[in-house]
């Protein structure tokens, strides 16, 4: 049986700031390699720190007191920080200028690769690769600070892509963006995803997740609500009860008296055109 990309057995956490309670509680979860899994919840429920667990930013960057065991392809999260995992999992937050800091794109994705000890051909390979795949390779003399936000965010992920990590964690990637261009970031986390790349990403829009996620888990009080196939966990009343918007093809194929909820669009017309 293959090795987990990421499996958490049994984490809590509480931050030094809120006085000992636990944002995370008791919380065990397996993620295989290769899934691409969409983590919901309520404002403080603790999705965000739970992906923040899956890269080491927690313990090693944040303070607080933690307790279980978190294992990223094997590597236990309390011998292993941040640096020692880029390679294995990259961080992609919600606002890019978090991330960026050099005063070129080139500049800005070649830093990972860099820091890495990449020298020579390889280190322009990544760089160069990294760039095609987000569609910025005719941006890279430019500014980061002075392109679009859309663009700017591209910039971020063509940072972490350069590092070649098997897990990509992103933190609510397009809540800054218009439509356009959150369609464009996650059909590059599709593809991505359809090489063998594990995803994992925290989202408040339902309606991505249910086009793009294999699997959603609900957060909330610090631990799983719920953990399924889009299809199902989005028509369930436990997602309604959390606050969660459910997308507009669930909520027409339950109006339509269908006998299972459509997830899209797409597939709802399919459901229809079954019933012709």
């Amino acid at each position: 049986m293959a090795e987990p990309a990421i499996e958490l057995r049994n984490v809590s956490f509480a931050y030094s700031s809120h006085s000992g309670r636990n944002v995370l509680d008791g919380v065990s979860l397996t993620i295989a390699s290769g899934e691409f899994v969409g983590l919901v919840g309520g404002t403080g429920a603790g999705k965000s720190t739970l992906l923040y667990t899956m890269n080491g930013v927690i313990p090693h960057l944040v303070g607080g007191r933690m307790g279980g065991s978190v294992r990223v392809r094997g590597k236990d999260t309390a011998q292993h920080g941040p640096s020692s995992l880029a390679g294995e999992a990259g961080m992609l937050f919600q606002d890019p200028d978090s991330q960026l800091f050099a005063l070129s794109v080139r500049e800005e994705v070649e830093f990972g690769p860099a820091n890495l000890g990449l020298k020579g051909w390889e280190r322009e390979r990544r760089t160069a690769a990294a760039l095609a795949e987000t569609g910025l390779s005719a941006l890279a003399d430019e500014n980061p600070r002075e392109l679009s936000v859309g663009q700017r965010q591209k910039v971020a992920l063509a940072s972490v892509l350069a590092m070649e990590p098997e897990i990509l964690l992103l933190d609510e990637p397009v809540s800054a963006l218009d439509w356009r261009n959150g369609h464009e970031i996650y059909e590059l986390l599709r593809k991505l995803n359809s090489r063998g790349k594990t995803i994992v990403v925290v989202e408040h829009n339902t309606e991505w997740l249910a086009e793009y996620a294999q699997r959603i888990v609900g957060i909330d009080a610090g631990g799983i609500a719920f953990d399924g196939e889009p299809e199902t966990v989005l028509s369930e009343g436990k997602a309604k009860k959390m606050g969660l918007k459910i997308p507009c093809a669930v909520q027409l194929s339950h109006e339509l008296g269908l006998g299972f909820a459509a997830a899209t669009p797409k597939k709802l017309a399919e459901l229809l055109r079954g019933k012709k």
